[in-house]
Formats: C-alpha cells, sequence, structure tokens
C-alpha cells in the first residue's frame, strides 16, 4: 500500500539524508521518498474474529427471545468466520512475505515527482531543502536546466587535463552522480576531484586527455549495463591506475528501489568485471541507481578505494 507524497514526507527525508552537513540530490530525494510512503496493505483477520465472536455472543442473546432458528443460523456463521480467521491470516502472511522477497515499489515516476510533490514542498516550505545540491526546473527560480536534473549533462571539467594530479579523480557515469560528489568534496580526501566521463575525453571522444592516463581514477556509476561498462570503458581510453567504487548487480533484489525495463546488451569488456550472473541480472533490464543510496553512502564508495599510506612514511605534503 502506498501512501500520498506530501510536504511532511519531503521534509523529513530531505533532513535525514542532508545529516552532518551532506547534500543530496533531488533524485535521491525522490528514491527516498518512495520508501517513506510504502506501508504494509491493511490485515484483516483481527476484523474476522471480531466479528465471528459478536455473531456467537448475538446468536446466545437471542435464545432469550425464542428465536432459535435464527440463533442457530447466526453461531454457525459466526463459527465459520472464527475458522477462517487463521486461513486469512496464512494469506496475508504469504503475502507479505512475497513483497518483501521483491523490488520496492514506486509511488510515482521521476518527472511527475519533480513537478509535483517537490515542487510544492519547496514552494511551500522552501527553508527545509537547502541540502538539495539542485533546485529542480519546474520550480520557480531553478538554476539547473532539465538536462542537468535529469543527470544528462556533465558538469565542464576541461581544465583537469591540465593540471597536476595532487589525488584521485572520481569518474562518474552520470552528470547528476558528478554534481552530488562535487557538492560534497567537503567529505573527501584533499586534492580528489570528480568529473563526468564525456568531459574528460579528448575531442575524438574515444581516449582520455594525455594528462589523465596515468593518473588514479576512481570509477563511481550505477549498477545498469552502461554505468557497469565505465571501468572497461576507462581501460580503453588509456586508464592504468582504476579502482571501480560504483554499484555492481546485487545478490537478490530483497528490498531495493530496482527498476525493470526491457532486456538490455551488454557493453564491450563488461564480462571482464562482472561474473555470469551478474551479466544475466544486468541483461534481463534490471538495473540499481547510487541515487537508492543516501549521500553519506556513495561518498563512502569512494572512500573505500583510497589507498592507505605506507607505514613508516611521512604523509605526502
Amino acid at each position: 500500500m502506498l501512501l500520498p507524497i506530501t510536504t511532511d514526507v519531503l521534509v523529513e527525508e530531505a533532513e535525514r539524508l542532508g545529516d552532518e552537513g551532506h547534500r543530496c540530490s533531488s533524485r535521491q530525494l525522490y528514491y527516498a521518498a518512495c520508501r517513506a510512503v510504502e506501508r504494509p496493505a491493511v490485515s484483516v483477520t483481527r476484523g474476522f474474529i471480531g466479528l465471528g465472536a459478536m455473531l456467537i455472543v448475538l446468536s446466545g442473546a437471542m435464545l432469550w427471545v425464542k428465536t432459535i432458528p435464527l440463533s442457530a443460523i447466526l453461531a454457525v456463521i459466526g463459527a465459520a468466520i472464527l475458522l477462517a480467521a487463521p486461513l486469512n491470516a496464512r494469506v496475508e502472511r504469504n503475502r507479505e512475505l512475497r513483497r518483501a522477497h521483491r523490488s520496492l515499489t514506486l509511488a510515482t515516476s521521476y518527472p511527475n515527482f519533480l513537478a509535483g510533490p517537490l515542487a510544492e514542498a519547496i514552494r511551500l516550505r522552501p527553508e527545509a531543502f537547502t541540502a538539495l545540491v539542485s533546485r529542480p526546473p519546474s520550480v520557480d527560480g531553478g538554476t539547473d536546466s532539465p538536462g542537468v536534473a535529469h543527470g544528462d549533462s556533465p558538469p565542464a571539467h576541461d581544465h583537469l587535463a591540465g593540471q597536476p594530479a595532487s589525488g584521485p579523480l572520481v569518474v562518474c557515469d552520470r552528470g547528476e552522480t558528478a554534481a552530488l560528489l562535487t557538492a560534497n568534496a567537503g567529505w573527501l580526501p584533499g586534492g580528489t576531484e570528480v568529473a563526468a566521463l564525456a568531459a574528460l575525453m579528448t575531442d575524438d571522444g574515444g581516449e582520455l586527455a594525455p594528462g589523465l592516463r596515468g593518473r588514479r581514477l576512481v570509477a563511481v556509476h550505477d549498477a545498469d549495463p552502461a554505468g557497469c561498462g565505465l571501468p572497461a570503458a576507462l581501460r580503453r581510453a588509456g586508464a592504468s591506475d582504476l579502482a571501480d567504487a560504483g554499484l555492481r548487480p546485487p545478490a537478490s533484489d530483497v528490498g531495493l528501489q530496482v527498476i525493470e525495463g526491457a532486456p538490455a546488451r551488454m557493453p564491450a569488456g563488461i564480462e571482464a568485471d562482472l561474473t555470469p550472473v551478474e551479466v544475466a541480472w544486468l541483461r534481463s533490464g534490471r538495473r540499481l541507481e547510487l541515487a537508492t543510496l543516501t549521500p553519506r553512502a556513495v561518498v563512502e564508495l569512494v572512500l573505500a578505494t583510497q589507498r592507505p599510506d605506507p607505514a613508516g612514511l611521512p604523509p605526502s605534503p
């Protein structure tokens, strides 16, 4: 059962995602709100028990007014309802088990969420959404184009190729993810830079700029064919020092906000990074987005790839 996405729900989820000063994207708020409004179906088993017991009591009371046939009918109906209660309880329990073992349901589409509940919530409570990386374009005063809001337009990072490498370069498959990590750069090690893949390619689009090929790269991506193909794409483009911090196909969809679509084609080289089971999961059309995680969890994916300083050596200046 899905409840409506209200302003109060969005305010509460925005506060949770923005804990300790983290900033979140509109898509992260969307997934969090969809999770928050899903509720178990209403159980009617207690109603069965109450109704059956009431009919039996009523049948006994009617014996005092000598309505024996009606009393017997009510008693039989009441007993039947009481006997049906355990069967109904089992049906409801099996239904909840099936629900728990499938991916979560989305309350609405992302574009409808931007234009409807989120736009209304920002209009009513603008001070509660200061942790958003960007305002949706449907909100008056929004600063981003629709492409950026949907993660299609990568931020410009043309200056990276000409700068000396002072830290790892986080490469994202989506401009939206790059914008999220850039907004939370204070939680990343000093010298870390963030870019979307499309902003790093040379003019022909086939290779990394020469100054980036030997730099430490960290791939951050969704669990979808294009995202899981990012490490292979970076290697083909010339990357020599690469760490994968992206999402991989999950072992189980239980309780996850998995999106299901049409069967997908796999990009070249993806088999080198994934198991046959993971490739089959992707080929089925399912995908899992980084936006289903909290901002803290996305940052921690990047931090997990950081190599510790060698023991006994002073830190680099």
